[in-house]
Parts: structure tokens; sequence; C-alpha cells
């Protein structure tokens, strides 16, 4: 087996070949003829594969406290039509859950944490969130926002229904692996209503700001599709077509697959012009 060196620190009396750890990879430092080279190596031929996985060694977090944070979801559901988040806590030998203050939407949730909002032995193991109405799966978001945090990501879905469903994900150093429910998870059978200081951590997002068209006309948040006003020209294809993609990107993100028709259609009649008769 080849010596191993950390980038960065000194060589001396080491003998080549070596391999170089750093940051960005794994670097082969050897001596030829040529003198002394350090390169770059994605794989290394004269060793085993192996591959990523992840133990999960902490208890399943029990019924009694998703009872607790599922009853908080579908409160926030029902009040707000929004999603929400809890983090999930590991103190003396058990879980536990803190509710952070959140600004939150149908699809998104951001809150704010400071570092002694926490108890002094607790740590932050993951985070358990909702998804409202929709099925409990991560989307693109969620995972991206997964890979920043070492630990346990359940999802909470279908909170119009009376059976939520479930998802659950382990992440360590950006990669995220897929965990059975069974393994890290029991299911409540009946929902605990919030205390009401859980409720007033959750505030609206503010509405996204209208979006100036070339004409200077605006576009609501109602819709994707922009307001036909006296200043508002006829929209054209490209636009059209901007929107569809937009729409795509939208569904994507939500786990869903869109289908649509575009059917052309005759203008409208001018008044007292020839009927069909």
């Amino acid at each position: 087996m080849f010596p191993v060196l950390v980038a960065g620190t000194s060589a001396d009396g080491t003998a080549l070949p070596a391999f170089v750890v750093a940051r960005d990879g794994v670097y082969l430092r050897k001596q030829t003829l040529l003198g002394e080279s350090q390169t770059k190596v994605d794989r290394l031929a004269h060793l085993p594969a192996a591959e990523e996985y992840v133990e999960y060694v902490l208890p399943k977090v029990p019924a009694d406290l998703m009872a607790r944070v599922v009853g908080f979801f579908r409160a926030v559901y029902r009040l707000r039509r929004t999603e929400a988040l809890v983090l999930l806590l590991w103190e003396d030998g058990q879980f536990a859950v803190h509710v952070p203050a959140q600004r939150v939407s149908g699809s998104s949730v951001k809150f704010t944490l400071a570092e002694e909002e926490l108890p002094a032995r607790a740590r932050l193991v993951g985070t358990i969130h909702s998804h409202g109405a929709f099925g409990a799966f991560a989307s693109s978001i969620d995972e991206a926002d997964e890979a920043e945090l070492d630990g346990l990501h359940l999802v909470v879905g279908d909170l119009d229904r009376r059976r939520p469903s479930y998802s659950a994900a382990i992440a360590v150093d950006g990669h995220r692996f897929e965990a059975s429910l069974k393994l890290v998870l029991e299911r409540p059978r009946r929902l605990v209503e919030p205390p009401t200081n859980w409720l007033e951590r959750v505030k609206l997002l503010p509405p996204p700001r209208p979006k100036k068209w070339p004409n200077g006309s605006t576009q609501g948040t109602s819709g994707l599709l922009p307001a036909l006003g006296s200043g508002r020209t006829r929209p054209s294809r490209s636009e059209l077509d901007s929107l569809v993609e937009k729409a795509g990107r939208m569904a994507d993100e939500l786990g869903y697959r869109p289908s649509y028709w575009l059917v052309p259609v005759s203008p409208p009649r001018e008044p007292g012009g020839p009927s069909d008769a």
C-alpha cells in the first residue's frame, strides 16, 4: 500500500509513490527519470472497489413524537394551506423537536435558527417537513436543502387525507440515502393538536413581486399568464412557449408530469357578421 499524505503538509522522508488526499480529491505523487510529478486520479486500479452506504443506528422516531409533529403540520395546513417544518434533535438519549421561526408558502419553508435557541445538550440530527396535500416525496429543492445538513430527513404529505404519507432519507456529506420507514419511524395512530406557541412561529411568505413585461405591463401573482389590459398587446407564441416551459419545471419540482394540448380556435366573429346558417 502506498503512503497517504495530507495536502499542504510536509512530505520529507516519505517514500514515493504516495497518495495525496486533498479537498478536491486524491492525487498520485511519484518519482520518475523525468522528475517528480503529481497527478489527480479518479480510480486506483490496484485496490478493490467499494460502495457508498450508511448504517442507521439511532432508534425509531417514536409514535408519540410523530403524533405531535403531524398534528402540527395538519393544523398549519388547515389554517394556512401551506408547508411547515420542525427540527429533529437528539437530547439525553432520545429524540426531541424544535419549531423554529419560519416563513411558509404552499411549496416552501424558510426558517431562521440562532445557536442559543437549542438546549445546551441537544444535537441537531435532522428535519421533518410537510408537503400539505401533496405526496411525501423529496423534490429537487428538498434534496439540495437536505444535502446541507447531515442527518435524518422526513417528509409528511397527504395531510388532506385520513392517513398521511411519509418518506425518509439520510444525508451524509452531501450524499442522500433513501431510508426504509420501518427502520426510522413509528407511525402515529392519533394526532395531537399543537400548542399555540408553535403555530405563532409560522408566518406566511409575502407574495412574489409582479413581473415586469417589456411593454411595461405586469404579471399578477395569481397565475402564470399575464393579465391582458388596455396597455397589453396580444401575447406572442414565444411567450406561450416560455410559460409552458416554466410550468413544466414547476411540475417537475412538485413530482408531476404536465400533459396539455394546444388547439387552434377560430377568432370571434364581429357583431353583425355572417352566420353558419
